[in-house]
C-alpha cells in the first residue's frame, strides 16, 4: 500500500500550518462530529469514528474574526443590534474584488440565512401546486423546502459525460413546460463542486424566460475556487437573468461560520425586492443576529488572506484524494471539484459489491461520508466526501478506507 504524505512541491505557509491543527469539537456539540446522520445511515455509537461528511471545516475562522467576536463577547451585553452602515458596501466591495460582481447596493437584503430566504422566496412569488425545478443528484434540503411549502417538485437529471455532470437541457425544457415556476439553480453545484459555465447559465436562463421562471440561485460554495474556472453570479448574465433571479450568498461556508450564521440576498426587481421584503419582515427574519452580523463584516473585510492560503490547503487535499484513490482505493472515482472542499466519489461498482458502500466504510473503516442516496435521483452509488479538515485526518480516513478495500 502507497504511504501518503502532504505534497512535497511546496512548504506551507504559517496560515496553512494553522489548518494542520486537529482540533476537539465534540464539547460543543458539533453535528459533524456527533455523526447524527441523515436517514440512510446507521445510527452507530462509539469514539473513533472520523467525520467526513457534512459541510462544515475543522478549522478555526480567520483570527480576526475570532477576535472580534471575542470582544463582543466580553462586553457581555447581547441586545438588539443593528448593522454596521458599511454592511452592504463590505458585502458590495467582497464580491466585486473576488468575482467580479459589480451589484447595485440598493438590491441587497439581509437574510438570517439561505435556506429560510428560499423558503421564504417560494412563498412569495410562488403558489402551492406550482413546479419548482431543482437539478439532482443535488443538495437535500431543496427537496424539502420545496415540498414542505406545498410546491411540486420537478427534478431535471444532471447527465454524467466523462466522469463530469453536464445539463440536460432537453428534459429541462420538459420541465419548465410542466407548470414550473421557479429553478432553485445550486450555482457552484452541490454535491459535484461544479462551476457553470456562462454558457450553461446562459442556456438556462433561455428556457427560464421562454416559460416565465423565476430563478433561485444558491450561490454559497463560490468563494473557494480550485481552478481557473470563474464563479459566474447567475445574474450578471444580462439583464434578463437578473430581472428574474434572486441571487443567495453567505460567507458560512467560505469561513467556516455556519454556527454563527448571516447571509444577503439580492433582487435586481425592485417590486419583487419590495414584496420579498415585506414578507421578510412579516417573519422576523431581518433582526440581525448580534455574532453572525459582525462574523460576516469582518470576514468579508479582511478574510482574503486567510480564504487564498485555504484554497491552497483544500486544493492539496483534493490531489492527496486523487492519487490515493488511483492507488490503494479501487472502485472509487473522484469527480475533481471546481470549487468548495467536497468531492463526489463516484462508487457504484463497489456499492453493488459490497452492498451499500456508505454503510461499509462506517462499519469496515470506521469514516464516516455522506451516502450519495440523499442528493435524489443519480446519487445512488456516490459517497460525498469532504477535505476541509486536517491533512492528517484526511490521510488516517483514505488509510483507513484503502485498508477496508483490500480485505475485500
Amino acid at each position: 500500500m502507497t504511504q501518503s504524505r502532504a505534497p512535497a512541491t511546496r512548504k506551507l505557509g504559517a496560515e496553512e500550518s494553522n489548518f494542520d491543527i486537529v482540533h476537539d469539537r465534540s464539547q460543543f456539540g458539533s453535528a459533524k462530529w456527533a455523526n447524527q446522520w441523515d436517514e440512510f445511515s446507521p445510527r452507530v455509537d462509539g469514539s473513533g469514528l472520523l467525520s467526513l461528511w457534512t459541510a462544515d471545516m475543522d478549522f478555526r475562522a480567520p483570527e480576526p474574526v475570532i477576535a472580534r467576536l471575542r470582544e463582543a463577547v466580553d462586553h457581555g451585553i447581547y441586545g438588539y443590534t443593528k448593522r454596521d452602515p458599511r454592511h452592504y458596501e463590505i458585502v458590495r466591495s467582497w464580491f466585486q474584488r473576488r468575482h467580479g460582481w459589480s451589484v447595485d447596493i440598493e438590491t441587497l437584503l439581509p437574510a438570517p440565512a439561505i435556506m429560510p430566504s428560499v423558503a421564504a422566496i417560494l412563498r412569495t412569488f410562488t403558489q402551492p401546486g406550482d413546479g419548482v425545478i431543482v437539478q439532482a443528484p443535488v443538495y437535500s434540503p431543496y427537496f424539502q423546502v420545496v415540498r414542505a411549502n406545498g410546491r411540486r417538485l420537478l427534478i431535471n437529471r444532471l447527465r454524467l459525460a466523462d466522469g463530469a455532470y453536464e445539463l440536460d437541457l432537453e428534459d429541462f425544457e420538459r420541465q419548465a413546460a410542466n407548470g414550473a415556476r421557479a429553478l432553485l439553480l445550486c450555482n457552484p453545484h452541490n454535491p459535484a463542486g461544479k462551476a457553470w459555465t456562462r454558457e450553461e447559465l446562459t442556456s438556462l436562463d433561455a428556457i427560464c424566460e421562454r416559460y416565465g421562471i423565476l430563478v433561485i440561485s444558491d450561490e454559497i460554495h463560490c468563494d473557494i475556487r480550485l481552478n481557473d474556472r470563474p464563479h459566474i453570479v447567475f445574474s450578471s448574465i444580462g439583464d434578463a437573468a437578473a430581472a428574474k433571479s434572486f441571487i443567495c450568498t453567505a460567507p458560512t461556508k467560505t469561513f467556516n461560520l455556519a454556527g454563527v450564521p448571516a447571509a444577503t440576498l439580492s433582487v435586481a426587481d425592485p417590486e419583487r425586492r419590495e414584496e420579498l421584503f415585506q414578507v421578510m419582515q412579516a417573519s422576523f427574519m431581518l433582526n440581525a443576529n448580534y455574532f453572525g452580523r459582525l462574523a460576516l463584516e469582518v470576514a468579508y473585510s479582511s478574510g482574503d488572506q486567510w480564504l487564498d492560503s485555504l484554497t491552497r490547503y483544500v486544493r492539496d487535499n483534493v490531489d492527496l484524494v486523487s492519487r490515493r484513490a488511483a492507488s490503494d482505493l479501487p472502485g472509487i472515482t473522484p469527480m475533481r471539484p471546481d470549487a468548495s472542499y467536497l468531492i463526489w466519489l463516484d462508487a457504484r461498482e463497489l456499492d453493488a459489491k459490497v452492498e451499500g458502500v456508505h454503510r461499509f466504510f462506517v462499519e469496515q473503516a470506521g469514516v464516516n461520508l455522506y451516502d450519495g442516496r440523499v442528493y435524489g435521483p443519480g446519487g445512488e452509488g456516490f459517497i460525498r466526501l469532504n477535505v476541509g479538515c486536517p491533512r492528517s485526518v484526511l490521510e488516517g480516513a483514505l488509510a483507513r478506507m484503502a485498508s477496508a478495500l483490500a480485505s475485500l
